[in-house]
């Protein structure tokens, strides 16, 4: 069964430039990762479960060998392969060939010696990429599986290998969590809640923003989750109002008197019948889904 896959190209070995590496790969149609076995003694190696058992040896069964691992025994021909340069564009690539192993030249300079060959597609900046899809590249292992079928599907029309199929998708996981976070405020806007930009602040991760009604003056918070990242609704016991969204609507099993949960189904008819004061990225996305 088809699989899709996102890959951190990051030399650490080599002369450690990200963008040479990825160019390289780019440039050669493959992708690839470092982790060289100098003492296998061989520059261009075809037998992974030799090259395994060298490694494994070799670095002592550290944590991040076990990229090379999936790379090289569980990603098969035809699979798909997300990455990112480092200027923000991203990249979509099905693997053409099995495993390979060339410790030399340009190789070791990249640090590109584990890899595969694919047919690399530029697919643009992060607008034009699924939320679900940005979210995988926060963890810091370098390769490791997308475990969502929408998004395999939709990687899959991009490449031309199958036919999209609009209005049987689920547009929470195309939006990025900046554009939950913006759906969401505007929402709670036209609600009468005016969001307060300011008060978003990265060591205050118990909220969003602070909100203000409109009418009476009062105070609030809003927390927004995606993916399928739940939020304890318990945690919020008190005084301030509350509104909480997670796109999983998972809110444990306590929901205290102040807290509101925003329900899923309020939000797809706000996106139906507000279309127009939607950022115009999402544009795309709603077309893609048939809302």
């Amino acid at each position: 069964m088809k699989r899709l896959w996102r890959l951190h190209i990051r030399p650490r070995e080599g002369d450690g430039d990200t963008d040479r590496s990825i160019d390289f790969c780019i440039k050669n149609n493959i992708i690839g990762m470092g982790w060289s076995v100098p003492d296998l003694g061989v520059t261009h190696y075809f037998d992974f479960p030799l090259y395994k058992a060298a490694a494994e040896k070799f670095y002592d069964g550290t944590s991040p060998w076990s990229s090379v691992r999936v790379f090289g025994e569980e990603a098969a021909v035809g699979d798909l392969v997300w990455f990112r340069n480092t200027k923000g564009y991203y990249y979509l690539a099905e693997i053409t060939g099995p495993w390979n192993y060339y410790y030399s030249g340009i190789h070791i300079s990249t640090d590109i010696v584990n890899y595969r060959t694919a047919r690399i597609l530029k697919v643009g900046l992060v607008d034009a990429v699924p939320g679900k899809v940005i979210s995988c590249f926060r963890p810091p292992r370098t390769f490791q599986a997308i475990d969502s079928q929408q998004m395999l599907e939709y990687s899959s029309a991009m490449m031309g290998l199958k036919p999209a199929e609009p209005g049987t998708r689920d547009i929470f996981e195309y939006l990025s969590d900046e554009d939950l976070e913006n759906l969401i405020s505007i929402y709670l806007q036209v609600c009468g809640w005016y969001v307060m930009p300011g008060t978003r602040r990265k060591d205050t991760p118990h909220y969003e923003f602070v909100l203000v009604d409109r009418n009476t003056g009062k105070r609030g918070i809003v927390q927004v989750k995606s993916g399928h990242e739940g939020i304890d609704a318990a945690k919020y016991a008190g005084e301030t109002t509350t509104f909480l969204f997670a796109s999983c609507e998972d809110y444990g099993d306590v929901v205290p008197h102040n807290v509101t949960i925003i329900p899923r189904s309020k939000v797809l008819s706000f996106i139906r019948s507000q279309r127009q004061l939607l950022p115009e990225s999402f544009g795309h996305w709603v077309n893609l889904v048939g809302l």
